[in-house]
Order: structure tokens, then sequence, then C-alpha cells
């Protein structure tokens, strides 16, 4: 993975010139997000700078350990604290998203903000609206790049345990445990780096996959026995959580995590989903596949989402049953390739 160094001297000489930095991630912050926001906040404040991480909301529990995470302010139920942050803010880097919006109403206030940004993502077509973009779409994730900035600005020096845990988290949650999107050696070479900073790679493996609570294993068994669905005439499986499953079992952010990737482990399954209900008549949707098939450009097509290649999401303003028929619908558009995957 080739990245222009040259990227790398402005991002440090902005660094350099500004003082007060405030790092932003996308709504509901998964591993990589909180990661890689981390991370780079316990460098820069190795180099003396007055940094805060914002992220529009909460993210899971299994995430909170993560030194450094008490001290993000969340837009949601720190609003006024926010907004003073974002009048004083300097320079803003933001991690883990490809478009502004993906902050939702926090976004909107950053935008309004005459700071220059520093984008960090590896999520494909990035919107321009930073004043340099490290954009890489074959990156593990925006923590692998967050390394390489590390690497490449010569802060080195301030990759210790804390600042490597982070990235491991990242790296390590955004490739499903190293399944997916972790074929290249570079990233073991990363990863290897990582752990002779002293990290306890069986504590954090713990600590992120094995936390959950029962009625989340209820949860998963409701799914997968009554809310699983298997079209072998497109290769293709999915399954849905209900509001009134979220209610039985006491659903709580992050519960859902990974039950998307269960169907693929189905033989002949190239491609599923993952569609969770929600009040406001609008549905979330996961996408998996397998090889080459674009589970990205199915979902932009169809939910208004994107992602990559076997990774992504989206969302629809519509009944779950809704989402579930236009599903469908689309994989009729898809079946070519489906069948030759």
């Amino acid at each position: 993975m080739n990245i222009d160094a040259t990227i790398f001297s402005r991002i440090s000489s902005l660094v350099e010139q500004y003082t007060v930095i405030t790092i932003v991630t996308h709504i509901n912050p998964d591993g990589d997000a909180i990661g890689s926001t981390l991370a780079l906040a316990g460098v820069l404040v190795q180099l003396d700078k007055c940094v805060t991480v914002v992220t529009p909301n909460d993210c899971p529990e299994n995430l909170q350990w993560i030194q450094g995470y008490s001290s993000i302010l969340k837009y949601d139920k720190q609003k006024q604290e926010v907004l003073q942050c974002i009048t004083q803010t300097e320079l803003f880097f933001c991690l883990d998203f490809n478009n502004i919006s993906r902050l939702e109403e926090l976004g909107e206030n950053i935008a309004k903000s005459s700071a220059p940004h520093i984008l960090i993502d590896h999520h494909p077509q990035p919107e321009c609206f930073a004043s340099v973009m490290l954009s890489v779409t074959e990156a593990s994730s925006t923590s692998e790049l967050v390394y390489h900035t590390i690497m490449g600005c010569g802060y080195e020096k301030y990759l210790n345990t804390q600042v490597a845990e982070s990235l491991y988290t990242g790296i390590i949650t955004d490739t499903g445990g190293l399944s997916h999107n972790s074929g290249r050696p570079e990233l073991y070479r990363i990863i290897a780096h990582l752990l002779e900073k002293g990290i306890d790679k069986t504590a954090i493996h713990d600590i992120i996959f094995n936390v959950f609570s029962y009625d989340r294993m209820k949860l998963l068994g409701t799914i997968l026995k009554d809310n699983f669905v298997y079209l072998p005439e497109y290769k293709t499986a999915y399954m849905y959580i209900t509001i009134e499953n979220q209610k039985k079992h006491n659903f709580q952010l992050g519960d859902s995590e990974g039950f998307v990737n269960y169907p693929l482990a189905i033989k002949d399954v190239v491609f599923c989903a993952m569609f969770t209900e929600y009040e406001n008549n609008t549905t979330k949707v996961s996408f998996r596949s397998k090889r080459q098939f674009p589970a990205n450009e199915f979902s932009a097509k169809y939910f208004n989402g994107g992602g990559h290649l076997n990774a992504a999401g989206g969302r629809r303003a519509c009944s779950l049953q809704e989402a579930i028929e236009v599903f469908i619908s689309g994989l009729a558009s898809f079946k070519e390739q489906l069948l030759k995957v």
C-alpha cells in the first residue's frame, strides 16, 4: 500500500502549526472509530496539544475500557460543551467517515467552522471537504491508516502501549478478528509492531468479544430460530430484528454486533443482510459478502448506503417488511453476479 509521503508532511505541518485540536468520528462509533480516534489523541497529547475527541453518540459497552474513553464528549448528551469546543478548535481530524453527513447534526456544526480539516479514512468515494485527505480503500481500517500517519509523520516514539492497544482494537474489530479485508502481509507486520509495544492480545480479544449479556445470547437464538431466511436461488440469506425482539431481550447498543456474519457460514451463501427495525419507520441494514460480490454497490443502489466490497451498510425510511421486499427485489437485479461468485 503506497501512500504519498507529502500527505504526512502536510499533516505534520498542520499539527505543528495549531494547538487546539478536535478529533471527530461517525455516529454509532464502532471499534475502528473509537480505536483510531483515541490512538491519535494519545499521540497528539504527547505532542503537548490540547486534544478533544467528539462523537455524535456513545459506543457499545465492550469498547468503553479503552484508555481515554472517559474524556470523549458525546454530542447527544453534551451538546453545549461540544459546540463550545467546536468554536475554539483550530484544527479538526475527521476519522473513519467519508462524508460529513455521517456525523448528522454534529457534522452540520463542524461544517460551519473555518478551521482546517484532515480526513483519515478507508471508505470509498470520499466527499471532498478536507484540507488534507488520507483516503486509502485497500486499508483494513482507519486505525491502520492512523498507524501509517504516526510512522509517516515521525511520531513513532509516541507509539506507546496505550496507543498500540487502541490501534489493535480498531484493526481487529473492523476486520472481524482478521477474517476479512486482512490479506496483506503488511497488516501483520503492523500487528507484530503493536505486539512489541506490550499489548495483551488475549485480554483485548476477551474484553471485546466475550463480554456480552445473557439477553444478547437469547436474542441471537431467537433470530437464528425465527428470523432467518435462506434464499438458495440467490445464494443469499438474511436475518432481521424487530422492535418486539429488542424489547423482549432488553436490547442494548452493540448487542447485534457480529450477527450479520452468521449466514456466511452456510456453504453456498455469498451474500447476506441483517435488518434492524426502528420506531421512527426506519430500517437499518448491514451487508456482508464473500469474494468479489459488491455488497457496497447493492447497499448504495437500494439503501442509500455504501462501504466496502465485502462489508457495507445503509438505511431506508420504510417499515421492516418494506425494506425486506426491496432487498429481495434487488437480488433479482444482481442474480447473475451472485450466481457467478
